[in-house]
């Protein structure tokens, strides 16, 4: 949340949860609070749909919305910062942050696989390839494109690319120990 409040191009920071505990903390660190109906809280909620109830809530028009999820906690407010220039200068409808990432991604289709993103016919090398990894760590959408697609992407979309040290999105608890021993070594 401290990357959120130190971005110079953020003005309002809404936590939104289901939990009184998050939420006051959250507050107490000037963070706007939304209590998030039971309806729109745990693991298999789609947070596109929490974030438009948010907004319809809060009754404000913002001309983007800012989405951050709390398991990336290594982003800092350079990397909102300079995610937001570049969604501004390339006049973009909706920016994702990425990682670089040369991994070869096969899919099970019926009874046998098939690689998803490339031709295996003309099969690359390793060091040649150039795919990038959502790494969850920021999502800037128009907000009348999210309000729109109810989609925190659509319209000519951008990236932002960070460096995959920092990259870390918390969904495991491996990953959760990876974070803390970066964060330690900072």
């Amino acid at each position: 949340m401290s990357s959120a409040l130190e971005s110079k191009f953020i003005d309002d920071v809404y936590v939104t949860s289901d939990s009184i505990k998050i939420l006051k903390i959250s507050k107490k660190y000037s963070a706007n609070t939304l209590i998030r109906p039971k309806s729109l809280a745990g693991d298999i909620v789609h947070a596109d749909i929490a974030i438009k109830k948010a907004y319809l809530k809060i009754k404000q028009n913002f001309d983007y919305i800012v989405f951050l999820q709390p398991t990336c906690p290594l982003r800092t407010s350079k990397n909102i910062d300079t995610a937001s220039e570049i969604i501004l200068k390339n006049k973009y409808d909706s920016l994702l942050s990425v990682s670089p990432d040369t991994s070869f991604l096969w899919k099970k289709r019926k009874n046998y696989y098939v690689p998803i993103n490339y031709n295996f016919k003309k099969r690359p090398r390793k060091q040649d390839v150039e795919f990038y990894k959502e790494n969850g760590a920021i999502y800037i959408t128009r907000t009348k494109v999210f309000i729109k697609n109810n989609n925190r992407l659509g319209g000519k979309i951008g990236i932002y690319n960070m460096n995959k040290q920092i990259s870390i999105d918390i969904d495991n608890l491996n990953d959760f120990r990876k974070a803390e021993q970066l964060m330690k070594s900072k």
